[in-house]
């Protein structure tokens, strides 16, 4: 149930603001909205407001806005030339109305990035030794091992794991080179970019080694009553000494309702005592079901808040970058790079999306609001008939004639701009489930 929810809220907020930012703009302008409709018909509740009837459809998947004397995918042609229709008024106002949806959704997506990062601070992970490697993965083909250290990527320092992540994306499609230390000494591993046009090739499936440092702690559990807290550094348990994360956690497993020993620093005091690790049931693939013990922490990020100026300028720089990523994948798709099913997505792979975020928490969830609120934006802005791009370039094109296209000359291309959406719109969804199913 809350899968559906998250579905239908997430749907509605971007629909809800881009329309929004239409109807607010056209009544600005002195257009007359004769319908605003959250979701398509049939229409399970309307009502009438001055002009305007306001209704909210039985498909949650889209909405639109209808002004008078607007030709727009309901190839409505009813003009009478009054002063309160779309085209009756100039260009410049017409302009604006057009752009007001993407304008919404822009503002929207840099109002909620920079929100999270004034909330919820900068998460940083700082450490750049490799873990864990994917197998069969890009990273295990450039060459890159457990415990290797990596100092650079195209010559760019990376001092955390953020960075690391920051600056592999920022230059795929080229030829990236990473500088590691290995066993006390220096390598130069290679990514040519021709290897990026394998799948999966734009995910660097690596892992940080992260020390036996406690992060989060669940009051509820063993970690909570023995002293624990945030910053310790487990240093034994059962007698044995731990250097990182997963010895440490392999430990822990084996004594599931068992005492055993711990020893811990807190900055320079050592620490000692016992602690009993909670037992729970875990699934294997070969062994089935078994028993493994728990402490109740979570692993070491270093929290790092953020000021007002700096969090607004991060909600826009967040949102810059993913309409950039958005345009490199049209380009990736376009040159043969990469398959559709690799980098785009549809209305199945975003619901799928929002449940998962819906399940991961409130942050993950307006974080994806976000990120397709910039990704609708950029996409509506394409000049491609039946999109606001589309309408834009028309108006764009009446300004440089001096004159508009006829009618019936608008209602073509708007037919035939609806055909190519709807033939890609099916070609999305066969992705989705390509990419789901198989």
């Amino acid at each position: 149930m809350i899968n559906i929810i998250a579905i239908i809220f997430v749907f509605s907020v971007i629909v809800v603001i881009h329309e929004l930012g239409h109807y607010l703009a056209a009544r600005w302008m002195g257009v007359r909205v004769e319908k605003f409709s959250i979701g398509f018909p049939p229409s399970v509740y309307s009502r009438k407001v001055g002009d305007t009837t306001f209704s909210i459809g039985a498909i949650p998947l889209g909405g639109f806005v209808k002004m008078a004397g607007f030709i727009d995918e309901s190839m409505d042609q009813n003009t009478s030339g009054a002063p309160d229709e779309f085209n009756s008024k100039p260009v410049w106002r017409r302009v604006i109305i057009i752009v007001a949806g993407v304008i919404m959704n822009l503002i929207l997506a840099v109002v909620i990035m920079s929100t999270l990062n004034y909330v919820e601070g900068e998460r940083i992970i700082p450490y750049t030794t490799v873990g864990w490697v994917g197998e069969g993965g890009i990273a295990q083909k450039i060459g890159l091992q457990k415990n290797d250290r990596i100092i650079s990527i195209n010559g760019v320092q990376v001092a955390t794991w953020n960075d690391i992540g920051n600056t592999f994306i920022d230059n795929l499609g080229n030829d990236i080179t990473f500088e590691v230390e290995r066993n006390g000494s220096i390598r130069y591993l290679q990514y040519p970019k021709e290897w990026f046009s394998q799948e999966k090739a734009e995910l660097l499936d690596i892992a940080p080694i992260f020390p036996a440092k406690v992060g989060e702690i669940n009051v509820d559990m063993p970690a909570y009553k023995v002293g624990l807290k945030k910053g310790d550094e487990i240093i034994t348990l059962a007698g044995v000494p731990v250097k990182n994360w997963e010895e440490m956690t392999e430990i822990i497993r084996q004594f599931p309702n068992q005492e055993i020993a711990i020893q811990w620093r807190r900055e320079n005091q050592i620490n000692e005592g016992f602690i009993k690790p909670e037992a729970f049931e875990e699934k294997t693939p070969s062994e089935g079901m078994i028993e493994v013990g728990k402490i109740g922490i979570g692993q070491y990020y270093e929290h790092r808040d953020v000021g007002l100026l700096r969090a607004i300028n991060n909600g826009f720089s967040n949102t810059y970058n993913l309409i950039v990523l958005n345009i490199r994948a049209i380009y990736w798709v376009l040159s043969g790079t990469k398959s559709a099913k690799e980098v785009i997505g549809g209305p199945i792979m975003i619901a799928k999306m929002a449940g998962d975020a819906a399940q991961a928490g409130w942050t993950y969830l307006w974080y994806l609001i976000a990120a397709l609120n910039a990704m609708l934006a950029f996409f509506n802005i394409l000049p491609i008939p039946a999109l606001d791009g589309g309408h834009l370039f028309f108006l764009i094109l009446e300004g440089i004639m001096g004159r508009p296209l006829s009618t019936k000359a608008r209602v073509r291309v708007q037919q035939i701009g609806m055909a190519l959406l709807l033939t890609f719109l099916v070609f999305i969804l066969y992705v989705d489930l390509n990419r789901i199913l198989f």
